[in-house]
């Protein structure tokens, strides 16, 4: 099958067309049909010539964005969508409810091959990478399902720096003046810590906001909770993140998994004050949730938060959201033992 033109930026757009012997000036046209318009039809795209669209439809299809295959309603307004994508690679995304708008969190890939053991999407194993098109039709279906998206994460399923041309080409795509014209510096993304990407972002003109997981102080530890640790361990990923802060005067978000009796012992908070000091960033605390739903009453989240923030650390505690649909942090697993009914 050709290409998704779906899956090219505008800049691809204009090299194809060129390409093909037809102006490259066509492309912001082509652009805005399909990611504005909902052309479907190459044959049939507004305002673009026939004879180009024709021409595109020698090298390019234009697939119907895929439909979410369910949707679940937590309690407190949280939105969750399954896909199945071709080749049953399913994957999950979210639609957070805040207090004046709401966020998006997408995946980027069906599964992860990161294997962190507090984590339902890592006991998958990795199925696949997600496409740009499939990543784009979670955001489409998730703007459908809001009433006021104004942010966007990339949070759900997957290990987006393992995906990172996908996931770059879409925020490109989904940023452009020419479809839907997302601010990036509304859009962040999550990873554990690869480093060659966080370069590479610290080099980047993209303006999206960086989110690393930190998971455990201890070398250790995070070792066994996070197995990349192995390969890319945490004192070389916050040397690349002080670099990131530095280079392009921009604040980082660090984001610490509380485990009960694991990670949240004073210890834990003090080593944690000290690795992360002189970063400029916000550290967001996230209570555990277990697969399949809420957890029992962490008692030690105030205390940790606390012992942060008298150790000098601008820590918060995230409000957790759709536990009761398998929604949280963490909770992301295609639907996999879900007993909550959709519609």
């Amino acid at each position: 099958m050709e290409p998704d033109l779906r899956g090219l930026t505008r800049a691809e757009i204009a090299a194809a067309l060129t390409g093909l012997g037809e102006k490259p000036g066509n492309a912001g046209a082509v652009f805005m049909a399909v990611h504005r318009r909902g052309a479907t039809d190459l044959a049939q795209l507004p305002n673009v010539p026939e004879r180009v669209g024709r021409a595109l439809g020698r090298a390019f299809s234009l697939q119907p964005l895929p439909l979410p295959e369910r949707t679940l309603a937590a309690a407190d307004g949280t939105r969750k969508l399954l896909f199945r994508f071709p080749g049953e690679a399913m994957a999950e995304c979210v639609v957070l409810p805040g207090k004046d708008h709401q966020t998006a969190c997408l995946s980027s890939q069906s599964g992860c091959a990161c294997g962190c053991t507090f984590c339902a999407t890592g006991a998958l194993g990795l199925k696949r990478s997600l496409t740009t098109a499939e990543i784009i039709a979670q955001f489409e279906a998730c703007l459908r399902s809001a009433v006021d998206l104004r942010s966007l994460v990339f949070m759900g399923m997957g290990e987006p720096f393992l995906n990172w041309e996908n996931v770059k080409k879409a925020i490109l795509i989904l940023s452009d003046s020419r479809g839907r014209h997302f601010p990036q510096v509304k859009m962040t993304v999550s990873t554990v810590g690869v480093i060659p990407v966080i370069e590479e972002l610290t080099r980047s003109d993209l303006r999206v906001r960086l989110a690393v997981s930190v998971v455990a102080a201890d070398p250790e530890l995070r070792a066994r909770l996070a197995p990349m640790e192995k390969t890319y361990p945490l004192n070389r990923v916050l040397a690349a993140v002080r670099e990131y802060c530095s280079a392009r005067q921009a604040h980082v978000m660090l984001e610490y998994i509380l485990l009960p009796g694991v990670n949240d012992r004073p210890s834990d908070s003090a080593l944690l004050a000290k690795l992360i000091e002189g970063i400029p960033c916000r550290l967001n605390l996230i209570p555990y949730n277990p697969p399949g739903g809420p957890g029992p009453a962490t008692p030690r989240v105030k205390q940790f938060q606390q012992e942060l923030i008298a150790a000098g650390v601008r820590a918060y505690l995230r409000p957790e959201k759709g536990a009761d649909i398998a929604a949280a942090c963490g909770q992301l697993a295609a639907g996999m033992g879900s007993e909550h009914s959709g519609t």
